[in-house]
């Protein structure tokens, strides 16, 4: 092959490539981190998980802290305490679904539900079948504790998400 030739088929090659793959493109779908239904982080910012982890960073400042956590627990522990007894019983507890909402997966959804009752039990610490608001308090704080993976005391969207896949 010649110079010219070579020079040819790389000039070729160079544009195929551009042609085929934007420089501005963003990571695809699937179990990376694009916009995929795929088990990535994703980049939708309509993603549940999203608007959750927004609502409880009250500061707006990309991480939650425990007080964060802390005042976004008692304002759910109020909103489920319908008869304001300071405890909920289980009914009280499992009649209040918090955060955003779709249905889209109706069978999801009903798992969702039986973890949730699954998690009441072991919040009752005293055994008396109600879930008072310090019991419930723990049971967030132990929740933060366990996304705070690193233990810095800031829960990342990386740790947010990897405790509520």
């Amino acid at each position: 092959m010649t110079r010219t030739t070579l020079a040819f088929a790389a000039a070729i090659a160079a544009a195929t490539l551009l042609a085929v793959v934007p420089v501005d493109a963003q990571p695809g779908p699937g179990w990376g981190m694009g916009q995929g239904m795929g088990r990535g982080m994703g980049l939708n910012p309509n993603a549940p998980w999203r608007e959750r982890f927004a609502a409880i960073d009250t500061n707006g400042d990309g991480v939650i802290t425990a007080a964060e956590l802390g005042g976004e627990a008692e304002a759910v522990f109020a909103a489920m305490d319908a008869d304001s007894s300071g405890a909920l019983t289980k009914e009280e507890y499992m009649s209040v679904r918090m955060g955003p909402q779709r249905g889209w997966n109706p069978a999801r959804v009903d798992a969702m539900q039986k973890q949730k009752a699954e998690r009441f039990a072991p919040m009752d610490r005293d055994g008396d079948g109600l879930v008072n608001k310090a019991e419930f308090l723990a049971g967030h704080a132990a929740i933060f504790a366990a996304m705070d993976r690193d233990g810095d005391g800031r829960v990342t969207p990386a740790e947010f998400r990897g405790r509520h896949w």
